[in-house]
């Protein structure tokens, strides 16, 4: 999954019109511009539905259609309203509206568009996620021109981010002479770009951030809008659409492609740093289980996760989707085993098939201390699982709904429902 990929589809600034001695004349330069927005649209749709597996045909177009709608969401707030001259923090992924390029359900994602011409500052509470990591780009991820990791920090490897601290971060392409007790990262030149990850372990304790960035010397009022500028900023929507409908395509592919029963590491441009990912996929019919075997490799944290063929984890807050390392159960001899099956069977670690026959799926090691072992999958009839597994506790219907019902509460605490 090169990046350079990726750039095939750019679409330029420029339109036709420009005149708008009436009202006939502005209105066609509008239709002008939803028309390329439908153009970009429907170049994603066909990106996202023709050539992929005739499995689940029918759900894959439904949750295409959404997927879009998703992206032209998170296009928009992130992009096309993207500011560098007057920059704010917009959600990136892992909520109900947006689920963009593979998100982890343990993740809050935000971002910022900046420029290498001025200096910033991220101020406020970094709450107490497990990992909290910051990190710098080259370029902007709505085209993905150029774009290469910069500058990277996590709790990990800097006092100034650990839980509960109020923080104090400058963006800028030198180090201050007057830093004080602020924490400095780099910024390249020309247009760059900011992404915040929270990574939670504990969703029942561990709190959000509460967190602001400023352009130091920030002049008021903003600019007023202006055709060149409008023009520019619709065109990062547009190149958004575009571009992660071949990025995600690829991701896709990448899935089915590996292995059926041993699943090979695939690296992912531009993801969570430090982070080693096995992606793969099985096909689960209803009167079936699929039992796939992990081992926890001393990772600072992992996480696992069913995806769909949009790459998305779908309806995490209310279906049991994923587990991460303190939500699963270990079996005596030390392996992982997660179920993942169309009904409950009662047993620890289910995954909802959410009524799909084709599962992709995404195994997270952050930091693992040990080499990492490939999960390994088999399929079994459904009725004859007891059989293929070891002895482990029983989840009654109560203690799976409770379950959920803590996930759902989780999702809201976490403030993931915000816009």
């Amino acid at each position: 999954m090169a990046q350079s990929n990726f750039h095939s589809a750019l679409v330029g600034n420029e339109t036709e019109g420009g005149a708008f001695g009436s009202d006939d004349e502005a209105l066609a330069w509008a239709n002008e511009q939803v028309d390329r927005l439908a153009q970009s649209m429907r170049y994603s749709l066909e990106r996202q539905i023709k050539g992929l597996p005739s499995d689940d045909r029918d759900l894959n177009a439904y949750e295409a259609v959404r997927h879009l709608l998703r992206n032209v969401s998170m296009g928009h707030a992130s992009y096309m309203e993207a500011d560098f001259l007057n920059p704010e923090l917009t959600r990136m992924s892992a909520t109900a509206r947006i689920q963009f390029q593979l998100p982890s359900v343990d993740c809050m994602y935000h971002t910022a568009l900046l420029h290498g011409d001025y200096s910033y500052r991220l101020k406020g509470n970094r709450g107490t996620a497990m990992i909290f990591q910051v990190t710098t780009y080259r370029g902007n991820a709505a085209e993905l021109v150029d774009w290469k990791t910069w500058c990277v920090a996590n709790n990990f490897d800097t006092d100034h981010l650990a839980p509960g601290r109020d923080i104090d971060v400058v963006f800028s392409r030198t180090k201050p002479e007057n830093l004080g007790d602020a924490f400095w990262m780099e910024i390249p030149e020309g247009i760059c770009e900011l992404h915040l990850r929270q990574y939670y372990g504990d969703w029942d304790k561990e709190e959000p951030a509460d967190l602001r960035i400023v352009r130091e010397d920030q002049q008021f009022p903003a600019p007023i809008l202006s055709r060149d500028l409008a023009q520019q900023r619709f065109g990062r929507l547009l190149n958004f659409l575009r571009v992660h409908a071949d990025f995600c395509r690829a991701g896709i592919d990448a899935h089915l492609a590996a292995d059926a029963e041993e699943v090979p590491e695939l690296i992912v441009p531009g993801a969570f740093e430090g982070t080693q990912y096995f992606n793969g996929h099985f096909r689960c019919a209803p009167d079936e289980a699929v039992i796939i075997e992990a081992r926890d490799p001393g990772a600072l944290y992992w996480n696992m996760e069913l995806v769909n063929q949009q790459w998305e984890p779908g309806d995490f807050w209310t279906r049991l989707s994923s587990y991460n390392m303190t939500q699963v159960h270990a079996d005596a001899d030390g392996v992982i085993r997660l179920v993942a099956s169309w009904q409950d069977p009662g047993v620890p670690n289910w995954l909802d098939c959410s009524g799909r026959i084709l599962s992709l799926f995404s195994f997270r090691f952050f930091k693992a201390r040990e080499a990492v072992i490939s999960p390994r999958l088999r399929t079994v009839p459904f009725a004859d699982l007891e059989n293929h597994m070891p002895a482990s506790p029983k989840v009654t219907p109560q203690e799976r709904h409770a379950l959920l019902q803590r996930r759902c509460q989780s999702f809201y605490r976490r403030r993931f429902s915000d816009f």
